[in-house]
C-alpha cells in the first residue's frame, strides 16, 4: 500500500470513528433493545398550528369544541400560582422531543384518543413497571415540580439527581432528557442504555435510520404482536410480522399516518373494481372488502354480532356462501348503535334462496324479506336489483334511504376514497357524525383507513381530516 493510500485509508477510519463516537445523541438512544414498542413526538410545537387545522383536532383543542387548549392553559396558570413553576417549562418540554417506550405490553391505538383530558394525566401516573416517558428539557427540577402538581402527587429528591414522583414514578436526568419510568429498574436501564451503543434498540435495525432522518410528527417502532388497532372489519395485526414502523405528517388540514409492516411471507394485493359510491349516505361506517376474502368477512360479521348463540354457526355459513357468489362485499353501519348491513354486490339470487333455507329465517311475502331473531334483535335478508342484503336494517328502511338520502359519492372525501383501488380493505368513517350523535357537537371530520400488501410488506394507512 502506498503512502497516499495509507493516508486515505486512515482518513476514512478517522471519519468513521468520529462519526460513531461523537454523533449527536438522540432521544431514541434511551430505549433498550429488549423493549417492544416506542413512539416519538418530534418537535411537537412546530406541528401544533398545522394540527389545529385538522377539523377533528380543532374540535378537541378549541373552545368551540372540547376546549383542551384552554383547559390546559388554566391548569398551567394554576400551577404557576401554586408552585411558582413557569408554564413555559411544561410548554417547552411538550414542544420539543418526547418519547414513550414499553416492554411486555400490547399497545392499542384505539385507546389513545379520549375526550377527557384527565385520562392523559392518569395514563402517565399508571404506566407499567417496564415503561417510561422521556422529555427534552433544560429545567428538570422545575419540570418535576410542575408535573407533580399536574398529576396531583408529591415528589421528593433521591441520590444521583433522581426523583420519586408519587409512589411509583422514578425520574432521572442525563443532561438533556428527563426520564419518568414506572420503576427504578426501568429508569436506570434507560439512562445506562443512552450511553451504551450496543444496548440501544435504535442500533439494532437500519429502519431507525429512516425514522431519524425523516421529518415526522409522530414516528415509532413495534415488535411483533405488540401494536394493535381495531375497527369492525379492519385491524392492524402484527402477530406474524418481523416488525412494524410508523410515521406521520400533518398538512393541508389532514393527519396522515403510515404503518409499514415487514412480513415473513410475500403477499401482493390485487386491484379491485367496486361500486360502493352509489350506496345511500345514511351511516357513519362504510367498508369495502374483496368477496374472495371469506375469512375476513366472517371475522367482520363476528365483530358486529358481538356474541354467540346456537344460530351463530348457521349465520356465518350463510354469509360465507353469499360472499363466494358475489363480486364485492360492502358493510355499512352506525358504530354508536351497532346497526349494520352487509351488501353483496352482483349476488346470485338463486344462491340466496338456497342458502337461506339453512338459516331458519321466516319469509314475509308482503315485505319481500326474510327475518330471524338473533340474541335480542332482528336480522333481515332481502335482495334488490343485483344485490343481496343481510343485517339489522330491513328492506323498507333501506329503500327509504335510497329515495331520500344522497349517495356516498357525494362526499368531497369520496374522491380520495374512490382512488383506492388496490386494497385488502378500505374504510370511510364519518367521525363528525359519530361526534354529533354522541356529544351534540357539529364537526366536519372523516377518516380513511386502508391496507394493501406488496412483496414482504403490508401498508396500513390512515388519514384523519
Amino acid at each position: 500500500m502506498t503512502r497516499i493510500s495509507r493516508l486515505a485509508f486512515l482518513s476514512i477510519l478517522l471519519v468513521v470513528f468520529l462519526t460513531t463516537v461523537f454523533a449527536d445523541p438522540d432521544i431514541l438512544d434511551l430505549v433498550h433493545k429488549d423493549y417492544d414498542f416506542v413512539i416519538r413526538v418530534s418537535n411537537g410545537g412546530a406541528w401544533y398550528d398545522e394540527l389545529k387545522k385538522v377539523p377533528f383536532f380543532s374540535f378537541v383543542l378549541n373552545r368551540k369544541g372540547l376546549g383542551f387548549e384552554d383547559t390546559f392553559l388554566r391548569i398551567l396558570e394554576d400551577m404557576r400560582y401554586r408552585t411558582g413553576v413557569l408554564p413555559s417549562v411544561i410548554q417547552e418540554a411538550l414542544s420539543s422531543d418526547l418519547l414513550f417506550a414499553s416492554k411486555g405490553l400490547q399497545i392499542d391505538l384505539a385507546n389513545v384518543i379520549s375526550f377527557d383530558i384527565n385520562y392523559y394525566f392518569d395514563f402517565i401516573k399508571t404506566i407499567a413497571a417496564n415503561s417510561f416517558f422521556a422529555f427534552q428539557t433544560k429545567s428538570p427540577s422545575q419540570l418535576i415540580k410542575g408535573l407533580a402538581y399536574m398529576l396531583s402527587v408529591s415528589y421528593k429528591s433521591l441520590p444521583n439527581n433522581q426523583y420519586l414522583l408519587g409512589d411509583s414514578l422514578y425520574c432521572g436526568y442525563n443532561g438533556k432528557y428527563l426520564v419518568i419510568a414506572g420503576s427504578k429498574t426501568a429508569l436506570e436501564l434507560a439512562l445506562k442504555t443512552y450511553t451504551t451503543s450496543d444496548m440501544q434498540l435504535s442500533k439494532s435495525s437500519k429502519v431507525f435510520e429512516r425514522l431519524k432522518a425523516g421529518t415526522f410528527f409522530l414516528s415509532g417502532y413495534s415488535k411483533p404482536d405488540t401494536l394493535k388497532f381495531n375497527l369492525p372489519g379492519a385491524s392492524i395485526d402484527s402477530s406474524e410480522s418481523e416488525y412494524v414502523i410508523f410515521y406521520s405528517t400533518v398538512s393541508a388540514g389532514s393527519l396522515s399516518i403510515t404503518f409499514e409492516q415487514k412480513n415473513k411471507k410475500q403477499v401482493t394485493t390485487k386491484r379491485i373494481t367496486e361500486n360502493i359510491g352509489n350506496i345511500p349516505l345514511a351511516w357513519n361506517y362504510y367498508l369495502s372488502v374483496p368477496s374472495s376474502d371469506t375469512e375476513s368477512i366472517i371475522e367482520i360479521l363476528k365483530q358486529w354480532l358481538q356474541g354467540s348463540n346456537a344460530d351463530l354457526g348457521r349465520v356465518l355459513e350463510f354469509v360465507s356462501s353469499l360472499s363466494k357468489t358475489s363480486s364485492n362485499v360492502y358493510v355499512v353501519g352506525r358504530l354508536e348503535t351497532g346497526d349494520f348491513l352487509f351488501i353483496f354486490d352482483n349476488s346470485n339470487t338463486k344462491n340466496l334462496e338456497t342458502s337461506i333455507s339453512k338459516l331458519g329465517a321466516k319469509y314475509d311475502p308482503q315485505k319481500q324479506e326474510w327475518n330471524m331473531t338473533f340474541q335480542n334483535f332482528k336480522l333481515y335478508v332481502y335482495s334488490s336489483s343485483n344485490r343481496s342484503f343481510f343485517g339489522t336494517i330491513d328492506k323498507t328502511k333501506y329503500e327509504q334511504y335510497e329515495k331520500t338520502r344522497g349517495r356516498l359519492k357525494d362526499l368531497p372525501v369520496y374522491y380520495d376514497f374512490s382512488k383506492l383501488s388496490t386494497y385488502d380493505f378500505k374504510i370511510l368513517l364519518d367521525i363528525g357524525d359519530i361526534i354529533k350523535s354522541t356529544t351534540g357537537f357539529s364537526v366536519s371530520s372523516k377518516m380513511l383507513f386502508w391496507k394493501y400488501s406488496s412483496g414482504y410488506f403490508s401498508y396500513y394507512k390512515i388519514i384523519v381530516s
